[in-house]
């Protein structure tokens, strides 16, 4: 196995294992309620689970090798991202609970999803794909 698809293996298994731990903190976030209770239902059914459910489908078709999976797993981190930046400046502006700690985990969290997508989004090296 070359060192791209070990990497790409254990990408996908850290997503696969990321997105299946999301589950239940959206279910633990859509039954917390509190002053954002509207919100998180909102947020978390309209944009949360389909990234989950995106990042799962990419990550089990990355594990199996399926070349599809790098596209959708494309969609699934853009989507994230997306989401992330928009309800984060939201919590960050309206939840004043540990508000510095919130930031900086954040900007890690986008930081860590950019990278991600720039990282998925290169193209396979020809010389390493045995096909040409």
């Amino acid at each position: 196995m070359q060192t791209n698809q070990s990497l790409d293996r254990s990408l996908a298994w850290a997503g696969l294992l990321f997105n299946a731990a999301g589950l239940p903190w959206l279910v633990q976030l859509l039954t917390s309620g509190g002053s954002m209770g509207a919100a998180n239902w909102a947020v978390g059914l309209s944009a949360i689970l389909p990234t989950l459910v995106l990042g799962v489908v990419a990550s089990a078709a990355l594990v199996k090798g399926r070349s599809w999976g790098r596209v959708v797993a494309i969609v699934a981190l853009s989507l994230s991202l997306a989401v992330t930046l928009s309800y984060g400046v939201v919590w960050l502006v309206l939840v004043s609970l540990a508000r510095p700690l919130m930031a900086t985990g954040l900007g890690v969290l986008v930081v860590v999803e950019l990278l991600l997508l720039i990282y998925w989004c290169l193209p396979k090296p020809w010389w390493r794909s045995g096909a040409r």
